[in-house]
C-alpha cells in the first residue's frame, strides 16, 4: 500500500542518515523505555495503521531517533517489525482455518499476494502448503 511504502522510504532515508551520523554502539541487548512504548504499541495491534510520526509521540522521540534506537534494540526497524507481527498473525489465522484472502485482509496486508510473498520469504513454503498441512 502507499501508507506502508511511505513509512519503509521514510525508515529507509533515517536509517540511511543515521549510519552517516552513528558515532557509538548501544549495549546489546539494552532496549530504551521508549522503543519498548513502541513496540507494545506495534504489538497491541499490529493490523493497525501505524506511522513513524505515531511511534515516535509514543516514544517521546524524533522519527530519526526512532528508527535508530528502534533498529538497534529490536533488530529490524518499526515497519519490518510490523510486517513481522503481520504475518505471525497470518500463519496463526491461517491455522485455524481461515482461508487466505480473508486471513490476509484481517492481518493487514494490502492483498493475498502481498502476505503470500512475505510468508514464503518468512517460512519457506507458500500459505496455501501450510494451510494444507494444518488440515
Amino acid at each position: 500500500t502507499a501508507r506502508a511504502d511511505a513509512i519503509r522510504h521514510e525508515e529507509q532515508l533515517l536509517m540511511l542518515l543515521a549510519g552517516v551520523l552513528a558515532t557509538g554502539k548501544r549495549n546489546q541487548g539494552e532496549r530504551p523505555a521508549t522503543v519498548t512504548a513502541a513496540k507494545a504499541m506495534i504489538d497491541d495491534d499490529p493490523t493497525a495503521a501505524i506511522t513513524l510520526a505515531d511511534l515516535a509521540a509514543e516514544a517521546g522521540l524524533s522519527r530519526f531517533q526512532l528508527v535508530r534506537n528502534f533498529a538497534s534494540a529490536v533488530g529490524l526497524t518499526p515497519h519490518a517489525y510490523i510486517v513481522q507481527r503481520r504475518i505471525d498473525l497470518a500463519r496463526r489465522l491461517i491455522g485455524g482455518g481461515m482461508p487466505l484472502a480473508e486471513a490476509a485482509f484481517t492481518a493487514g496486508f494490502a492483498d493475498q499476494s502481498h502476505m503470500t510473498r512475505v510468508f514464503v520469504s518468512k517460512y519457506g513454503l507458500s500459505p496455501g502448503i501450510y494451510a494444507e498441512a494444518k488440515k
